[in-house]
């Protein structure tokens, strides 16, 4: 009797799927938990993914600061291996907001891919710290199901992460090296050490960042606020408002320059200080120390002066300090 091929299941879930999707379109376009329930959830279930286990699938995680992951898909080990963002159907999955707050995940998860969903179109953002943010994009709502499934099987399949794979050393295949592409010669694949293993992982820095200095705040959406600085340094921290970024600046500036003037004048240069010695009577400040000795780093400041103020604090660097660019992550 012949058995049901995998792809068959994946193909017929997509055409139901994509019914439920259209039977229910005013629902699911307002309701993102009713989009993850009936149409994300039941193809992660097909993939291999139990929605149950918390421990494989956690639903909702959160990383501090405000930033939380919709879905954290773990690998046999407990290691998060792949991200997934969540949106109601027909929402735009590209808008600029979106991506870099996906990307954003990566960066602090340490993870390759990220996928961003409406339930029928999907954007997957693979080999991220490798510095390629293009998206693989794809909708389950085409004539044929076969591309999509197998789009889906390829990069979302639970199996890609260990699970349901259960190989002794003995019988484990070796890593097959595919073959180079037509002009282009095969590189040696480099041996892994013991010592390469056991080296902590470093956050990269790929396209999830804007820099500062680029940033069109006309382009934002009302209220958007940054969740991940990078620092010249390559330092990546989590923040929550604009005033983190000045903060941040002026106290890299202040850890490492000991040649900065006391006081400071902001960018505007006229009454107000960006660093006092003392706290200003008018307008928030947040304490520091410079030298020993306290430091006020005046922070009332709206959002485009506080980009203005952090870039001008941003020249008070030491060259040795300017690794990469500041930039940020939504």
């Amino acid at each position: 009797m012949a058995s049901t091929s995998p792809l068959t299941t994946i193909c017929q879930l997509v055409q139901q799927v994509c019914a439920h999707a259209n039977a229910n379109t005013s629902i699911f376009q307002k309701n993102e938990a009713a989009t993850r329930a009936a149409l994300i959830d039941p193809i992660l279930r097909a993939l291999g993914w139990d929605t149950a286990n918390v421990r494989m699938v956690e639903p909702e995680k959160s990383l501090g600061n405000e930033l939380r992951v919709d879905y954290l898909l773990r690998d046999a080990n407990g290691h998060p291996a792949l991200v997934l963002e969540a949106k109601c159907l027909n929402q735009s999955l590209d808008k600029y907001g979106y991506v870099g707050k996906i990307l954003g995940y990566a960066l602090a998860l340490d993870v390759q891919t990220v996928c961003i969903t409406d339930g029928l179109s999907w954007h997957i953002h693979p080999n991220l710290h490798n510095g390629k943010s293009e998206p693989l994009m794809f909708t389950l709502s085409e004539s044929n199901p076969v591309p999509a499934a197998l789009l889906l099987i390829q990069w979302l399949d639970a199996a890609r992460s260990g699970h349901g794979i259960q190989l002794s050393p003995i019988d484990q295949p070796p890593t097959p090296t595919p073959p180079p592409s037509a002009g282009v010669s095969a590189k040696p694949t480099k041996s892994v050490t013991k010592a390469a293993l056991e080296q902590p992982k470093k956050l990269k820095s790929a396209a999830a960042f804007i820099e500062l200095s680029q940033l069109k705040l006309l382009e934002l959406p009302a209220g958007q606020k940054p969740k991940l600085l990078r620092l010249p340094n390559g330092a990546v921290k989590p923040i929550t408002t604009w005033k983190d970024i000045l903060l941040e600046v002026c106290q890299l500036a202040l850890d490492t320059n000991p040649h900065i003037p006391i006081p400071f004048p902001d960018k505007a240069g006229k009454k107000r200080a960006l660093l006092s010695p003392t706290k200003q009577p008018v307008g928030a400040s947040t304490k520091a120390t410079y030298k020993g000795q306290p430091v006020f780093i005046g922070t009332n400041y709206s959002r485009k002066d506080c980009i203005a103020n952090t870039l001008y604090a941003l020249q008070q660097l030491p060259p040795n300090q300017q690794a990469t660019t500041l930039a940020v992550s939504f």
